[in-house]
């Protein structure tokens, strides 16, 4: 065979066929890229292949929250050097269906289309816009309260406690730990909107022993323990107040008042009468 051994030969062929190959290919793909169609998408991605493009403004895909004010970022468009951009339309979609506006009030997609036109052509473009709630509820608690063993029995654990959330829908609660034994609970509420955003915050209420009476040869007034308490007590039926300490002892007889004030206010009272 001319010098070439058989597997010589096999090769050479080998490589023939994968060179015809090759050029089928490329002639094909040739002829696919002259097609057309293929030259407009070719010509629509260049801005200078017709002097007519119209490009938006921000992002392709646009967030707002819920309740917040959709801002038109807009587009630009520009025919032969020319700023044609007021001659753009601007028209809303939702499902399919035109609508005047994006409404904000609930959760949704929304498409925005823009038109314009150099007078020969039609250019398009879309935008879209997706309202979505992924903010947490606004939940307040009030500050440190104490109460007595003989309020905590009816207390609303509930009572001060605000949530609010930019949709509008919002539910809380608060777990009741709480007891009348003396001491401090720190009271878990928790607040969730429609979309199951939730929030916590611990509010702290103390419990105090409220006032209590000790006769002996002096009557001995023991006070609860509060933030800005003050304390008084009245031998003559609340005609007059006389200050006192957290433990007071007095040397009297007949009916005895004894008063808290929590920032001047009327905190709690009690009477007892000695002999």
């Amino acid at each position: 065979m001319n010098g070439y051994t058989r597997a010589q030969l096999v090769g050479l062929i080998t490589l023939i066929v994968i060179g015809l190959v090759i050029l089928l290919i490329g002639s094909k793909i040739v002829n696919y890229m002259n097609r057309p169609e293929a030259k407009e998408v070719l010509q629509n991605t260049n801005v200078k292949s017709d002097g007519f493009t119209l490009a938006l403004n921000g992002n392709f895909v646009s967030y707002v929250g819920v309740n917040e004010k959709y801002k038109e970022e807009g587009a630009k468009a520009i025919a032969d050097g020319e700023n044609i951009s007021k001659k753009i339309v601007i028209s809303y979609y939702k499902d399919g269906n035109q609508i005047s506006s994006i409404n904000t009030d609930q959760v949704g997609n929304y498409v925005v289309k823009y038109e314009v036109s150099d007078g020969k052509k039609l250019k398009e473009g879309t935008r879209v816009v997706i309202v979505t709630d992924n903010k947490k509820p606004h939940l307040v608690v009030p500050d440190t309260v104490t109460i007595t063993s003989d309020e905590a029995l009816s207390y609303n654990v509930e009572d001060g406690v605000v949530a609010t959330d930019n949709s509008g829908e919002v539910s809380f609660s608060c777990d009741n730990t709480l007891t009348s034994k003396v001491g401090n609970y720190v009271i878990e509420c928790k607040a969730q909107d429609a979309r199951g955003n939730t929030i916590s915050r611990n509010r702290l209420i103390k419990v105090t022993g409220g006032i209590e009476f000790k006769d002996g040869n002096d009557l001995v007034i023991e006070y609860p323990t509060g933030d800005n308490y003050t304390y008084k007590y009245s031998l003559d039926g609340g005609i007059t107040w006389k200050d006192a300490s957290l433990e007071e002892k007095i040397n009297a007889k007949g009916n005895i008042i004894a008063l808290v004030l929590e920032d001047g206010k009327y905190k709690m009272s009690s009477t007892f009468y000695k002999k």
